[in-house]
């Protein structure tokens, strides 16, 4: 039945998709008094943003229609530059990003499968993709705002249904429907993502309820125990309150890195999570004698790394094994239990295209913060501002998370969004 339902939303969803990329102009609501007339491609921008949390099926039933709804989300975008004879506009930023994608395309002489090389290229090659699909057709100055309004609705909704109230107090997983939505964890790391929108309205409109919905949002992972939601939430905090306060920030970062220290040591999901022994953990020093110890549980994922760096980057270091080694390897082999993947993209980057791929990689939100840091305010006051503090806050939420999950695998779920922001910034930014 849930293979029915996910084919089904599957073609409900292109099928939408197609026709309102190809639509007139009409007009969405943004506020009781006010609406806002969009574009064929904008309003299929809008429902690509309001929908990344749809899988629309995983492994387990045996089909794989997320990497076929990227194949064809690309192909529409691509398409679109052709029939509307636009011409993809290119700058500084996103000349870092090509220069990184540049690099995992010369690591495909040297991998061991071109076949999971060019898989894994395209997960890279997507976010650009929604860039400039952004940069380039999005022209309403309202339309960012009508995505966040509709954004957090979506986010409170998948939380409530799919979050830790629902799933470890009342006890009930059916909503997740067969993987028509991401997993547990991507949930909660898509929520850190919803948590900067949360930061920023709050920041533009000082209505309480967006402070409320990131605590909603930090309830939801910490009765989940998904550390890398707690942690890409608690980093948004963190680089918001530099972002505002700069230097005057370093209290609340401070009172942020003992808030997140306290729940390590007496919230007892995190707790009995983090440590095989949670009786000989009872203050700070214990949880560092824990990591030496190896009492620090990290769910096998530091025995899996280090296997990996083993065979892939000992003696690579700068070059990797070539583009898609990792996944080629986790794949084909009977490995770490039947896992597929690191839980680390991080550590898949150095296996695959070593520290020239990696700090190639972190270069990108670096030029990003650089070519921002003297344009925004805080409140933010116009749409391009609004974009860039998007841009930065989303980015924070997922580079933190990248170290412990998949994030570039979850390209609709979370590592597009940022890329999309940048995007709309741009095309702000040509009209300012």
């Amino acid at each position: 039945m849930y293979v029915v339902l996910n084919i089904l939303v599957f073609l409900l969803l292109t099928g939408y998709a197609v026709l309102l990329m190809f639509s007139k102009p009409s007009y969405v609501t943004l506020s009781k008094a006010q609406r806002v007339r969009l574009t064929g491609r904008e309003k299929f921008l809008l429902l690509t943003l309001v929908t990344g949390m749809v899988s629309v099926g995983g492994a387990s039933l045996g089909i794989n229609l997320s990497a076929l709804r990227l194949m064809v989300w690309m192909m529409m975008m691509l398409g679109a530059f052709l029939l509307y004879r636009r011409s993809p506009h290119f700058n500084r930023l996103t000349l870092v990003y090509l220069l990184f994608l540049g690099w995992l395309l010369i690591t495909l002489i040297w991998t061991p499968s071109l076949g999971y090389g060019i898989r894994v290229f395209l997960k890279y090659l997507y976010p650009l993709v929604a860039l400039l699909f952004a940069a380039t057709f999005v022209h309403s100055r309202e339309f960012i705002y009508v995505a966040m309004r509709q954004m957090l609705l979506v986010s409170f909704v998948l939380s409530l249904l799919l979050g830790g109230l629902m799933t470890h107090i009342v006890g009930f997983w059916n909503f997740y429907l067969g993987d028509l939505f991401w997993s547990m964890s991507t949930l909660n790391d898509y929520l850190g993502v919803m948590s900067a929108l949360s930061v920023v309205m709050w920041w533009r409109t000082k209505e309480r309820r967006y402070l409320l919905l990131i605590g909603w949002f930090i309830l939801s992972a910490t009765l989940q125990s998904v550390r890398t939601g707690v942690l890409s939430i608690g980093m948004v905090l963190m680089v918001a309150s530099y972002l505002h306060y700069g230097l005057k920030s370093l209290p609340l970062l401070v009172a942020g890195v003992s808030i997140g220290l306290s729940a390590i040591l007496f919230v007892p999901q995190i707790k009995e999570k983090m440590f095989y022994d949670a009786s000989k953990v009872e203050s700070v020093v214990d949880i560092f004698v824990a990591q030496e110890e190896g009492n620090f549980n990290t769910s096998m994922r530091s025995y899996m790394w280090e296997h990996l760096l083993v065979l892939f980057y000992d003696e690579r270091e700068w070059l990797g094994s070539g583009l898609g080694s990792v996944q080629h390897y986790m794949y084909e082999n009977f490995v770490f239990g039947g896992l597929k993947v690191t839980h680390s993209d991080y550590i898949q980057m150095l296996c695959d295209v070593g520290m020239v791929g990696l700090l190639l990689y972190l270069l990108f939100p670096v030029t990003l913060y650089f070519s921002v840091r003297r344009d925004y305010t805080v409140p933010p006051i116009t749409p391009y501002q609004t974009t860039i503090m998007l841009s930065l806050l989303s980015y924070s939420a997922v580079l933190p998370a990248m170290g412990f999950d998949n994030i570039v695998n979850y390209a609709f779920a979370t590592h597009a969004y940022p890329f999309t922001f940048i995007g709309i910034m741009l095309a702000y930014r040509k009209s300012t």
